[in-house]
């Protein structure tokens, strides 16, 4: 039996009615952060400001309908002008071009939380990466699948009802690849990094490598970084109950989902595959933001792995003192044309 508390109520997670409104307790504090921003003076970046503006319209969406659907008119479109081949699930697509390239990106798109993908459009991504003398297959995880706690499921699920697996989807990925290309570079962040060594094994055959950037290198109950941090802070001892540990909603939800995924016996090579990366001949650069401390474990947990192939950098890059994770896009204006080259 696991109990953990959040916003001082404990939670049974092996009760899903619980999780469903722990989910919603997390919406709840994340709008009640927003709606703070709002009526605060103080100065913040850009980003964070679109952020909470779009999290505030969503929710209030939400509230008002009762349902998610609202957002499929612009979820599920897509720039006709350049993509094509797009899938019966609208989870895939791929870039136009009349150019013989010989280098494919796979990005499997890691849309953050509601204000993400209930908004993106397929094949929403930045400039840089579509400019890239590459072909490009976009993936991304459809936004309505349900539950809501174990969905978006940083694609350990697949990326909809019919391509339900890893392996499923792969297979489709396949169906995409139509020549022999010099690199495939499998392209991911965030909530994806297992999900991208998971894609590369099962192109293994092909000239493939993966490129990762400041994220989950572990969705494993035993092995995550972030259930190692906050259940043994939640098992401290009672001299330091005092002290107190902020954790964000992407922290708790990953908790809820390692714990359903070991629930539900995904194969520990899914869920850990850095610890299996010595049994291919892949090689992986894993790109981590200096500042962005709360992704820090995993980064040190597979500094720990003793793999030749697998590169750790460091990017001395933040959006700003409040946004420190997303590093993508120094990766795609700075860091990506070299790595092509």
């Amino acid at each position: 039996m696991q109990h953990h508390k959040f916003f001082d109520t404990m939670y049974d997670f092996d009760d899903d009615i619980e999780l469903h409104f722990l989910h919603q307790r997390v919406l709840h504090d994340r709008y009640l952060e927003s709606k703070a921003l709002d009526d605060s003076d103080d100065r913040v970046d850009r980003y964070t400001r679109v952020m909470n503006k779009e999290i505030t319209n969503i929710l209030g969406k939400i509230a008002e309908t009762g349902s998610l659907e609202f957002a499929r008119p612009s979820v599920q479109t897509y720039d006709t002008d350049l993509y094509e081949q797009v899938n019966e699930d609208f989870t895939m697509c791929w870039k136009k071009t009349i150019v013989d390239h010989d280098t494919l990106i796979i990005h499997p798109t890691s849309y953050a939380g509601h204000d993400g993908r209930l908004t993106s459009s397929l094949g929403h991504v930045g400039d840089k990466l579509t400019a890239y003398d590459t072909d490009l297959l976009i993936i991304n995880e459809d936004p309505f699948r349900m539950p809501e706690i174990l969905y978006p499921s940083n694609l350990v699920l697949g990326c909809s009802e019919r391509l339900n697996t890893i392996e499923k989807m792969c297979d489709e990925i396949k169906t995409y690849i139509k020549k022999e290309y010099k690199d495939i570079i499998i392209y991911v962040d965030s909530k994806h990094v297992c999900v991208g060594l998971n894609i590369a094994f099962a192109l293994s055959d092909l000239n493939v490598r993966v490129l990762a950037t400041s994220g989950q290198t572990s969705l494993d109950w035993d092995t995550s970084a972030w259930v190692k941090k906050y259940i043994k802070w939640a098992d401290r001892p009672e001299a330091l109950k005092a002290q107190f540990l902020p954790i964000t909603p992407e922290a708790i939800m990953h908790l809820v989902k390692t714990y359903k995924f070991k629930q539900m016996g995904i194969a520990h090579k899914t869920l850990d595959p850095f610890s299996y990366l010595n049994e291919y001949d892949i090689r992986v650069d894993y790109y981590y933001g200096k500042y962005d401390n709360e992704y820090y474990g995993f980064k040190s947990y597979i500094a720990g792995i003793d793999c030749e192939r697998l590169t750790l950098h460091e990017v001395d890059y933040k959006i700003s003192d409040a946004q420190t994770h997303n590093i993508k896009p120094h990766i795609e204006r700075k860091i990506f044309p070299n790595y092509l080259k």
